[in-house]
């Protein structure tokens, strides 16, 4: 039996440590920032707004001023969406949403309208879940795109990813440079460690003029924005982000079958539409993977949420930095 001593490799504390420096940096900056952002308390001269401080603080606080939140409302004319009403005066409150389901598979067509290839970047938890729910949707409706997997040369994943279907021989599985510069819809679902070192690199110079760039985290946009980078403005960049672990998405689309609105909801962010059509594709791509209901957010506002909320809390990385 392995000694208690040793380090367990999938602990949160050993994730941290097995990062980059740039990376641990890049993580608690965002941590912070978040911190401040949704519970509201800040150190002394950030904001204006002074509070008695608590017996729990040893100097002074000060709260964050309220913040204006917009309403998130989007255009669609592929699918009909709906408005809905969260709150009223003093501080009303109205959002879009899109309600999924099977009976919706049948628009899907029409929203990845000029995507011939769909290409699945990685085989971590979310890749083999929305590849096959992609694949078995576009099946279903007849539809002659293609959804195939990018491996790198030599990844252990490759036999994983034949046992579900995919093959090299359909055309469904490849190498992961020649999938990226083959695809119209490039979702990248690589881990954020290995995106923040390979995106400018070797992933972004290979991406076809006009391909969407799907992400289900922003992450990435963080650690771009924190080197001083931005994405090519010639490509468009979205994202649909699953309320769950992969296993879970693949689990109630295939419950979906026989129960009509199964599935994990999504959030959904457009950060840049070159080709003027990447809501639809954003709109379509939740629609296939069986969302039930999907809803506007921001690359920055997920990535946020995320660290803060999972890594932060659930999975404990902030006792990992310290």
């Amino acid at each position: 039996a392995a000694s208690s001593s040793q380090p367990d490799p999938s602990s949160p504390a050993h994730a941290v440590k097995e990062m980059s420096p740039l990376a641990r940096v890049v993580l608690f900056l965002a941590f912070a920032t978040c911190v401040a952002g949704f519970t509201g308390v800040a150190p002394r001269g950030m904001f204006n707004a002074p509070v008695t401080p608590s017996a729990s603080f040893a100097r002074p606080m000060r709260l964050r001023a309220p913040r204006l939140v917009g309403p998130k409302m989007f255009e669609t004319s592929v699918f009909e969406k709906e408005t809905i009403q969260f709150s009223v005066a003093p501080d009303p409150s109205k959002e879009d949403i899109l309600r999924g389901g099977r009976d919706k598979f049948k628009l899907v067509s029409k929203a990845f309208e000029g995507i011939e290839k769909i290409g699945v970047i990685g085989w971590g938890s979310q890749a083999p879940a929305q590849a096959q729910n992609l694949a078995d949707t576009l099946k279903e409706i007849g539809s002659d795109i293609k959804v195939t997997i990018g491996l790198r040369d030599g990844s252990p994943s490759w036999k994983a990813a034949q046992a579900v279907g995919f093959s090299e021989k359909e055309g469904t599985l490849g190498l992961q440079d020649e999938v990226i510069k083959q695809s119209d819809l490039v979702m990248l679902l690589i881990s954020d460690a290995a995106q923040a070192n390979t995106y400018k690199s070797k992933i972004e110079p290979l991406l076809k003029k006009g391909a969407t760039l799907g992400l289900s985290h922003g992450f990435l946009l963080g650690h771009l924005e924190s080197v001083g980078e931005t994405f090519r403005d010639d490509i468009n960049v979205v994202l649909i982000a699953p309320k769950g672990m992969g296993p879970s998405v693949r689990r109630l689309y295939e419950q979906g079958k026989t129960k009509n609105g199964a599935g994990i909801n999504a959030s959904f962010a457009v950060h840049q539409d070159a080709t003027g059509r990447a809501t639809e594709i954003a709109l379509g791509w939740g629609i296939a993977i069986g969302s039930p209901f999907i809803f506007e957010t921001t690359l920055k506002d997920e990535y946020c949420s995320d660290i803060y909320g999972e890594r932060g809390i659930l999975l404990g990385a902030v006792h990992g930095i310290v």
